[in-house]
């Protein structure tokens, strides 16, 4: 996940969401890497902003605290 500023909390916290959008973001990693790769820009946006979104909703879980589990 790039949120290195967060590193230690996101490794504090246990939550099934947060594995979740963890998970979710890895595949969507990989992929935007391997269409970075293959030379696809059509769908790089696509990518890119689905990891944003993830990454602003696990930020949102972390700034809930407690009620992310």
């Amino acid at each position: 996940m790039a949120l290195p500023r967060f590193r230690k909390q996101l490794l504090s916290v246990k939550s099934r969401k947060l594995d979740d959008l963890f998970e979710a973001y890895a595949l969507a990693a990989r992929t935007l890497e391997k269409l970075h790769l293959e030379d696809q820009p059509e769908l790089l946006a696509e990518y890119e902003t689905t990891c944003l979104q993830i990454q602003a909703e696990v930020l949102r879980l972390l700034g809930e605290g407690e009620r992310c589990t």
